[in-house]
């Protein structure tokens, strides 16, 4: 499974089909969730696709969930997988908290581990595999450490 995430990563080659007339909407679906994070009212950025297992992915810091595009277009993925990305708060479509301007902001891991909580219980998430990567993969390993039982080893 990590080879092919990490071969999801790299840079895909863009193969246009010549023949194909027809536009095509990708798998990915986005909505907004609007939760109480870092007690503050958030609006979240959420895709999803695809069915079963969910696999949560966390980007990382100052980039956002387009980290996982190919793997949530990877018709062998996500025919097994429900795929989850999110924008943490002021990244990517995910609005900043009111008030944003007037502080620093500083994301820590138990910051990041507060928002996969309060989202995996949000959208009910039973059992989820996550991965991340930089501060994602960071967190990872503490989300293992503090919540290992809600998450699945994959």
């Amino acid at each position: 499974m990590l080879e092919k995430v990490f071969a999801q990563l790299r840079p895909a080659k863009t193969e246009i089909d010549p023949l194909v007339d027809e536009p095509f909407f990708e798998e990915p679906n986005g909505r907004y969730l609007n939760i109480n994070i870092w007690g503050q009212r958030q609006r979240i950025y959420v895709e999803e696709a695809g069915s079963g297992q969910p696999l949560l992915c966390l980007h990382t810091a100052g980039a956002d969930s387009r980290q996982y595009r190919g793997l949530m277009n990877d018709k062998d993925v996500i025919k097994n997988h429900r795929v989850i990305t999110f924008d943490l708060p002021a990244h990517g479509k995910s609005s900043p908290p009111a008030g944003y301007e007037k502080e620093q902001y500083v994301l820590t891991t138990d910051k990041y581990m507060d928002a996969v909580m309060a989202i995996s219980q949000a959208m009910k998430l039973e059992n989820p595999i996550v991965m991340g990567c930089s501060i994602g993969g960071r967190a990872v390993l503490h989300l293992a450490l503090k919540y290992g039982d809600f998450f699945k080893a994959g």
